[in-house]
């Protein structure tokens, strides 16, 4: 049986009372140096462990907060995380982490077991599958916060990239070294962060007119084998793309490795941009140019917020943070053929 305050005020002939006042730290307690110095002795050598479902219930407050990710095996979304975590533990608050692999099942699963459980507070990388449990968490003015994905048809405390933006200056720069033929890889579609990209792209295939074909846009998955299969198809495309932004870090790998078993060279057949700037992207054989998310700041802004609410008196507006990417030219961007 785990030892209780009854047992510690037993062992040192106090109340029950005085010794939870004592191990919750309370300054106003009158009570002596050498009693309080016995009865945190006393929890040491009994063992004693702090009820943390009791206190959750007297406090409502659990120092608890859960993330929702959709692959944690993703450097995009697990280098968030890592961030978030440390600034939890600076904050003595405990992270709870899960990865959805893009199942909104399973979404639906890990926000109802967080709320079981109570966190204070939830940010949540969603699917895009639905909306209902978001909609049902700001119902119930529950703290919240989106990363990277926006459902814009309401508004949420939102952290997201300027997708769009980056999309449209990669093309432009594309454009200037002379190619015409620009394909993208795009990964989900209907996600926001997708969406962004792919409207960047075509706004600046039509400013820069460049060629406007549907089979340019390639992809709908987020796998390593989609990466490959999706570039497979464009490189055997009868009139193949001269250069290509990928938009996703996974299916860049398998992007990378079809253009190698298809003989093409890197920049001299194909120039290449890769969307979120990975560990590996400045040290391959031919440096990737790529366009970087601040992951750091993503991750502590989204953790700010999220306190900013928990700690709140009443409700506060909800927020929009856009932060910016940036380009990192590299050795795989040349001039067109």
């Amino acid at each position: 049986m785990p030892t209780t305050l009854k047992d510690i005020a037993a062992y040192c002939d106090l109340h029950p009372s005085t010794i939870s006042r004592v191990l919750r730290g309370k300054e106003n307690l009158r009570i002596s140096e050498k009693t309080r110095k016995k009865v945190m002795e006393a929890a040491k050598k009994l063992h004693y462990q702090p009820n943390q479902i009791a206190r959750t219930l007297r406090l409502k407050k659990s120092n608890t907060i859960g993330l929702i990710v959709p692959d944690i095996s993703n450097p995009f979304f697990s280098r968030i995380a890592h961030k978030i975590d440390n600034l939890a533990y600076d904050a003595g608050y405990m992270l709870i982490v899960s990865s959805t692999d893009e199942n909104q099942d399973k979404e639906y699963h890990f926000v109802e077991e967080m709320i079981s459980r109570g966190v204070d507070g939830l940010m949540i990388i969603p699917a895009q599958d639905d909306d209902k449990h978001i909609r049902e968490l700001q119902k119930e003015k529950f703290p919240l916060v989106l990363i990277d994905r926006d459902f814009e048809t309401f508004k949420a405390n939102l952290i997201i990239s300027d997708n769009k933006e980056a999309s449209y200056n990669a093309v432009k720069r594309l454009a200037e070294l002379g190619h015409k033929r620009i394909a993208v890889l795009s990964g989900r579609r209907h996600l926001y962060s997708i969406k962004k990209r792919i409207d960047g792209y075509l706004e600046a295939v039509k400013d820069f007119n460049l060629d406007n074909e549907k089979e340019l846009i390639s992809g709908n998955g987020h796998r390593i084998i989609d990466g490959y299969n999706d570039t497979m198809k464009l490189l055997n495309l009868k009139k193949p793309p001269t250069a290509l932004i990928i938009s996703g870090n996974l299916i860049t790998v398998g992007a990378l490795k079809a253009i190698k078993e298809s003989n093409c060279e890197i920049p001299e057949d194909i120039s290449v941009i890769g969307f979120t700037d990975s560990l590996y992207s400045e040290y391959l054989s031919t440096p990737l140019s790529t366009i970087s998310h601040p992951l750091q700041d993503i991750g502590e802004k989204s953790i700010n917020l999220l306190f900013k609410h928990i700690n709140a008196k009443g409700k506060l507006p909800y927020e929009k943070i856009i932060v910016k990417t940036q380009l990192n030219f590299r050795d795989s961007i040349g001039p067109a053929k």
